[in-house]
């Protein structure tokens, strides 16, 4: 029997979406013939989740969203880093200059949520930013209640056009919605710098210096959003940004955040 890789899968349906667009253009988005077209999509290559390619009507299944490795149980009440005890200040943050006023991330950059996030970015897997944004809302909550309104960490201008988006962006405009708050869009990236995953933690810092301007009046307190925290490099840089535009606090929420040594 012939098997389709998930590659060859994919870009099938791509193929055939294609052609339902076309005929939708055609006769109409509610047309006979779309509909037939629909059918035939979902009959010869049933949805799928996006991550673990199981059947799923939903982007990203239950069984997906369930698997998302939570942070929970004690944490660092600066950063948000998971400790064996609350402290104010763990080894990652203790000595160092950061801007923001606190830190938390919905969970740990690994598995399912891991996978979630790189299709995201790196994948064109922008519908996955709404399971995302419902998934670290539990965070948000006992953040945005007191914030001004929703920023995120921007892309160069460069970058942004050739991912197509920014998936800081798209998570922070579902939770803008989601409570009620306005998107602050006027965050800009003003130098090129060399990818921070690329670099070692010691060097992050530097790297980011200067690399981030609010453009305008920054109102009050604000939610900083971004996908992952790693040294917090980045997300300090641009809560510094906002400060210096008026903001009072700054308030960090990533969707995840990577393990590192210590405690």
């Amino acid at each position: 029997m012939y098997y389709m890789d998930q590659d060859s899968d994919f870009t099938a349906v791509l193929i055939i979406s294609a052609c339902c667009r076309n005929y939708s253009f055609i006769l109409g988005k509610n047309g006979a013939m779309h509909d037939m077209f629909r059918s035939l999509l979902d009959l010869v290559f049933p949805p799928r989740c996006r991550l673990c390619r199981r059947m799923s009507t939903e982007t990203v299944c239950t069984e997906c969203l369930e698997g998302f490795p939570k942070i929970n149980g004690s944490i660092c009440r600066k950063c948000g880093k998971p400790c064996q005890r609350s402290v104010d200040g763990c080894r990652d943050c203790t000595g160092k200059t950061l801007h923001f006023s606190l830190a938390r991330s919905g969970g740990s950059y690994a598995g399912s949520l891991k996978e979630a996030i790189h299709h995201l970015k790196y994948k064109n897997g922008k519908k996955i930013a709404p399971y995302l944004a419902q998934f670290v809302s539990d965070c948000a909550s006992d953040l945005v209640d007191n914030v001004s309104a929703v920023a995120f960490v921007p892309l160069t201008g460069y970058k942004e056009a050739k991912r197509g988006y920014n998936q800081s962006r798209l998570i922070a405009e579902e939770l803008s919605l989601l409570y009620n708050k306005p998107l602050y869009r006027d965050l800009v990236k003003v130098r090129n710098i060399p990818e921070q995953n690329k670099l070692g933690l010691a060097d992050r810092s530097s790297n980011v210096k200067g690399a981030f301007r609010a453009k305008t009046q920054a109102p009050g307190r604000m939610l900083l959003v971004d996908d992952v925290y790693t040294t917090g490099s980045t997300v300090s840089e641009c809560a510094l940004a906002l400060k210096k535009m008026g903001a009072s606090e700054v308030f960090v929420l990533t969707v995840a955040r990577t393990p590192l040594d210590g405690r």
